[in-house]
């Protein structure tokens, strides 16, 4: 499983995890698994849109896009072609029917009734916070602001003067416990990509002189396409997002003859691309590290 893989599961678990907040506001568990759902969703679209390197707006767009379908298909299949395809009409009824809710939401005191119309709030508002904790955790590599989606949930039943009891503090720890698994993960696979980076970086340097010829080649080919000049030349123009192009000008090659490299190197986690034709160090500071290394 590939670092965005692992992170987009991870983030996925802590959402549904953080979901559990909302218990004391309903009367029955339906919401719960209209709202597991959009998150699962939400992630599916995410990973999505990480198959290609695309703009945040872009991996923003797509991860709503899939949460509109999830919703459609829930509240409102029978008003769409083949119950899937949104139509002006089912858009316009889910808009109804998600008012409807806002409107309920006032009426009832928690713990309150499983109408469809606070279900699609429930399952929007999950599916929402999912957007935003995927978007931040994985595409953005920010996980610690991460929980900033999560804390909005954590305020629903303290603004909707919810009642609390011992499934309060259980709750409270099960949030708790996904937004950790989200920082243990992130610091886990920087960790590891450092780890590797470094003892790749030292070894090859080191077998070059006391072993056979056939020897390095295989140390080289082992270490491809870690560090080496494309690295370096990445760590010379310092450490924040570099353009491609510049990367390739410092190496005097042509752009599109650095993408087998530059592909690999994502794939396995070493560097990312934060957005459209920019890429920087998984690990913080890598770059100043290579700089600091003899030629």
């Amino acid at each position: 499983m590939t670092l965005n893989a692992r992170m987009t599961v991870t983030v996925a678990v802590a959402c549904v995890l953080a979901s559990t907040v909302l218990y004391p506001l309903f009367n029955d568990a339906q919401w719960f698994f209209a709202g597991a759902g959009a998150v699962i969703v939400v992630a599916a679209f995410g990973a999505l849109s990480r198959l290609r390197t695309l703009p945040v707006v872009a991996c923003l767009a797509i991860s709503l896009l899939g949460l509109l379908l999830y919703l459609n298909v829930v509240f409102e299949a029978h008003a769409s072609p083949i119950g899937i395809i949104p139509t002006p009409a089912s858009i316009s009824r889910l808009w109804d029917l998600l008012e409807s809710g806002l409107h309920e939401a006032g009426r009832y005191a928690p713990p309150a009734p499983m109408l469809p119309s606070l279900v699609l709030v429930a399952a929007g508002g999950i599916g929402l916070m999912a957007v935003l904790a995927d978007l931040i955790a994985v595409r953005l590599r920010s996980t610690a602001l991460a929980g900033l989606p999560l804390l909005v949930l954590f305020t629903v039943p303290i603004t909707m003067k919810a009642p609390s009891g011992a499934g309060t503090v259980v709750v409270f720890c099960l949030g708790t416990a996904g937004y950790l698994a989200m920082l243990s993960a992130d610091g886990r696979e920087r960790i590891r990509v450092w780890g590797r980076l470094v003892s790749l970086w030292r070894s090859g340097p080191q077998d070059d002189g006391a072993r056979s010829p056939a020897r390095p080649a295989r140390v080289r080919h082992a270490a491809e396409p870690e560090p080496g000049p494309d690295t370096r030349a990445m760590a010379a123009t310092g450490d924040d997002p570099v353009p491609t192009s510049v990367v390739a000008d410092e190496l005097q090659r042509k752009p599109s003859s650095l993408s087998p490299a530059r592909d690999g190197l994502i794939k396995k986690g070493l560097i990312y691309s934060s957005e459209r034709g920019l890429i920087a160090f998984t690990v913080p500071h890598f770059g100043k590290f290579l700089r600091s290394q003899p030629a």
